[in-house]
This record gives structure tokens, C-alpha cells and sequence, in this order.
């Protein structure tokens, strides 16, 4: 029987208790700004999720950040926060009226957004992040040069009262370099690798069995297939 996480502000039987993604979300609220990094299958948004709700619960009347660098990814998670959490969530990008945007901001909770969107909301000075007692950066390698996420991470850190940055990301690169400038710029304290062999994530996944299935192709199948070699 699945067991789920029971938490004032979490919905009742939607966060299955993975000690795992417990355990990181611990310690982010423990060791300070943290990079996670690990594969899509493995739930970071649930961490998110967890971080979330301790932040909200210990922080009356604050609001959380989601940033993804794309509107259909704002509002995947916009969704995904709606599932998991008993707080307004509503999400902000481009498509939005100014004055709309403004007024989501000023009744919600848990606010997903793309960055160049907030960016120029508070650049503008239709709200601040002094209340913004989370930002999660999502695909957080993005975070270099002139990208958005530098900006809004010097910007909540020196504005917010009492700041938390957790980034999220599946491939950070091999550029150590790279690495470093993110972390710079997201003001990273800690660093943590997860993948699906690690002894406390195995047991939450099955292998993947592959079947071959052979099939005759047709005669401009095989065409296109002869034309393609050609090239």
C-alpha cells in the first residue's frame, strides 16, 4: 500500500513518500541554496513541492517563485502545484495582460512564471520579491551571461527577507566552468547528484524491458530509406 506525505498544506493522498525526495528537501531547508541534479523520471518538482510547503507553513503570508524558462513549462507547473498544494496557485508569462499579471501576483501563494516576464514586471515595478520566501529556478543551467535567471537571482537575494534558492536541472553540462558560473550566480551553497542506481532511488524504480518488434516496410518506405543512404 503507497504511503503519502501528510503535511497541513499538502493535499491529502498526492505526494507519495519517497524517502529520497525527503531527504533532499531536508536538506536544501537545512544546508541553504541548492542545486539538484538528476533526471526528469526521478520527481524533482515534488521536492520543490516539499521545500514549498515547509517555506509556506514557516513563513506566514510569504510566496513562492517557480521560474521555467518556457510558458508551457510555467504552466505544467503551475498545474503540478495546484495538484500537490492547498494554496492559490497561478502562473504568469508574456500572454498575460500587465495589469492581469499584477493582480495574480497580488492574490497567490505559489506564483509560476518565465523569467524574462518577471524580469520586466519588476524592472517596472509592478511587485518586488521581498516576500518571496522560495525561488526555484527550473532547468536552472540556463543561468549564465545575459540570461534572466542571473538578474532575478542578484536581485531576490539582496531584496527578499529571508531568501531560499533551490535550482533544478537535468543536465547541467560537463563544462566545469559553466557549473561554477551557475553557481556563482544562483549564490549555490550545495550540490547534489542523484540518478536511478543510487541505493535509496532504486527501490522506487523498475528496469525497462524493451521488446523488438520486426516490421516489413513498404515499398516507398523503402524508397525513402534507399534515397536518405544515398545521401
Amino acid at each position: 500500500m503507497d504511503k503519502f506525505i501528510e503535511h497541513p498544506l499538502i493535499n491529502s493522498n498526492t505526494a507519495e513518500a519517497r524517502i529520497y525526495q525527503q531527504v533532499l528537501a531536508a536538506n536544501t531547508l537545512k544546508n541553504g541554496n541548492t542545486m539538484i541534479v538528476a533526471p526528469t523520471a526521478l520527481g524533482k518538482t515534488l521536492v520543490a513541492v516539499l521545500v514549498a510547503a515547509d517555506r509556506l507553513k514557516k513563513n506566514t503570508g510569504s510566496k513562492i517563485l517557480i521560474l521555467a524558462p518556457s510558458k508551457p513549462l510555467a504552466i505544467q507547473h503551475e498545474e503540478n502545484f495546484r495538484h500537490f498544494l492547498k494554496v492559490k496557485c497561478t502562473s504568469i508569462t508574456g500572454a498575460i495582460k500587465v495589469d492581469d499579471r499584477k493582480k495574480r501576483w497580488d492574490e497567490s501563494q505559489v506564483i509560476c512564471a518565465t523569467p524574462q516576464t518577471v524580469e520586466s514586471d519588476l524592472l517596472n515595478g509592478r511587485y518586488d520579491l521581498s516576500d518571496v520566501s522560495l525561488l526555484v529556478f527550473d532547468e536552472c543551467h540556463h543561468a549564465v551571461g545575459s540570461y534572466s535567471y542571473v538578474y532575478l537571482g542578484q536581485r531576490y537575494v539582496k531584496r527578499a527577507k529571508n531568501h531560499l534558492i533551490l535550482g533544478l536541472t537535468a543536465s547541467p553540462g560537463s563544462d566545469k566552468g559553466k557549473i561554477k558560473e551557475v553557481c556563482e550566480n544562483l549564490f549555490i551553497q550545495d550540490v547534489v547528484v542523484k540518478n536511478e542506481d543510487d541505493p535509496d532511488v532504486k527501490p522506487y524504480f523498475n528496469p525497462i524491458e524493451i521488446d523488438w518488434v520486426k516490421v516489413k516496410m513498404s515499398k516507398e518506405l523503402e524508397e525513402i530509406k534507399e534515397n536518405i543512404e544515398k545521401d
